[in-house]
């Protein structure tokens, strides 16, 4: 599959964000993956588009050609999903989305994929959260760079499921949560630098705040 993923970091019109909405849920060709507005870590003029192109090639020839024109300054990444998403179903359910970015030595990717896979991700699923995607960047860079999505009902969720505390949160699986703290650890330990910051998602037909 050469499916890519198209991670526009989007600068908006000031109180603009329910026409981006009504603007992006017209896209067709292709259709948004999903729009995120920035909450903690962006401006509030800020946010995250996503579609999903057939190939590089499309995307650099038409992207910019069907851009909402609420946009005012935006970037990309290209991105390759890894073992999640499985499809390109996009993300429906309301909440906290946390973009958490990584950065680490190309030959610890599978270590570090295997860490979030088996390691992690079932503490946190057990816990309420959802795993929208790990993605990994086709940008040249001397590092590898790559995305992770999750879904979190609340601020205070994602606050609960940060490892720090000694002993797991009332409710939690101790099991999972114990190997989930080990396995943070050492994916700490191959990871170079890193930056999380909180969206929320922006469904289609629903009312948005300006």
């Amino acid at each position: 599959m050469n499916d890519v993923y198209e991670y526009r970091s989007v600068r908006i019109r000031r109180g603009a964000w329910r026409e981006l909405a009504m603007a992006t849920a017209a896209l067709a060709d292709p259709p948004a993956y999903a729009l995120f507005a920035g909450m903690i870590g962006f401006a509030s003029d800020e946010g995250i588009l996503m579609r999903v192109w057939p190939d590089s090639e499309s995307l650099v020839e038409r992207a910019t050609r069907a851009l909402p024109a609420h946009i005012i300054e935006s970037r990309v990444d290209r991105l390759t999903a890894t073992v999640r998403p499985i499809d390109q179903t996009p993300p429906r359910v309301d909440g906290v989305y946390a973009h958490r970015w990584f950065w680490l030595q190309p030959q610890d990717w599978p270590e570090f994929q295997n860490l979030s896979e088996e390691g992690i991700w079932p503490y946190f699923e057990s816990d309420g959260c959802a795993i929208i995607g790990l993605w990994r960047s086709s940008e040249p860079g001397p590092l590898a760079a790559a995305l992770l999505i999750t879904r979190h009902p609340s601020v205070a969720h994602w606050e609960r499921t940060r490892l720090q505390s000694t002993e797991p949160p009332p409710g939690a699986d101790e099991r999972l949560y114990r190997q989930a703290q080990t396995a943070g650890r050492r994916r700490a330990e191959i990871t170079e630098r890193s930056i999380v910051r909180l969206t929320r998602l922006i469904v289609p037909g629903q009312s948005q705040r300006s």
